[in-house]
């Protein structure tokens, strides 16, 4: 049954990149058609946003008594922090690239929690915990881009590159009474966890104007891949408004992990709004 298990899991990234294969591929067949309007020069953009995830995943710590916490991040950092975003694109003629980074710096803890497990285990009746965690890292992807749609109304990219996610966890805990391990002095303590993982990651991104003055327009951003981690995907849409010296834009933005059964990290999700400045350099 594990042998099982684990070819299934194998086979689903493998059948996300053929379909995404297979869609980039039509793309590259069409584009003669698609791309019109495509422009020669250079063209280059930097934005800064400012995001405001909910953070949730769950996490397994190991501790100084030997014993191991299972988290829940959801209910851990359930109050809204800020997180900075950067990005920086390239575009010539119908070839582009870009680089996108999400900075984390959040904290937040929890009185008389039952969200802690030991050994994957839920708390014992009447155990409860006091915990804080802090999480920091950065997500980065980085890809190449094909213009394969470019007029007026509608530009349409599809992309390939890399995803880099690098957390590091702090826990600190303090339980309400003995059990386990957890006796005397080993009722408190901290536990600590890192993950660096990198992914090959493919997607689509463009954005459509609104109206004949094409000032308001829809951005929008979708990518899956895998590698170290079993998947990882992202979406992101929004509203945007264009200026001559750039764009001023809202999105709303989901990045998702799962990870190898088993892992320290078990799966991590960010999601929420980010309001943003483009300009063009």
């Amino acid at each position: 049954m594990e042998t099982s298990t684990n070819s299934g899991s194998e086979r689903r990234p493998r059948r996300l990149f053929e379909l995404a294969r297979r869609a980039s591929a039509w793309l590259l067949l069409a584009s003669p058609v698609l791309a019109q309007d495509a422009r020669d020069e250079w063209e280059f953009r930097a934005a800064l946003y400012g995001y405001f995830p909910h953070i949730g995943g769950s996490a397994t710590l190991p501790t100084g008594s030997g014993a191991e916490l299972d988290v829940d991040a959801e209910d851990l950092l359930e109050n809204l922090e800020l997180a900075g975003m950067a990005s920086f694109a390239a575009q010539h003629g119908r070839w582009g690239f870009f680089s996108d980074v999400i900075y984390l710096d959040v904290a937040d803890s929890v009185d008389d929690t039952t969200s802690l497990a030991a050994g994957g285990l839920p708390l014992p009746p009447g155990i409860t915990a006091d915990a804080s965690i802090e999480v920091q890292g950065w997500v980065w992807t980085t890809a190449a881009s094909y213009r394969a749609v470019a007029t007026d109304a509608d530009t349409f990219d599809v992309f390939g590159g890399a995803r880099l996610l690098a957390i590091e966890s702090e826990l600190e805990y303090e339980f309400s009474g003995d059990f386990g391990p957890f006796v005397g002095p080993a009722r408190s303590g901290t536990g600590s966890g890192e993950v660096e993982l990198w992914d090959a990651v493919a997607g689509i991104k463009g954005r459509h104007a609104l109206g004949d003055g094409a000032r308001w327009f829809v951005p929008y951003c979708v990518d899956v891949g895998t590698g170290e981690s079993d998947l990882t995907w992202q979406a992101a849409a929004g509203l945007g408004y264009s200026l001559p010296w750039g764009e001023l834009f809202a999105t709303y933005r989901y990045l998702s992990y799962d990870f190898d059964s088993g892992a320290r990290l078990e799966d991590l999700d960010f999601r929420g709004p980010a309001l943003g400045v483009a300009f063009d350099l």
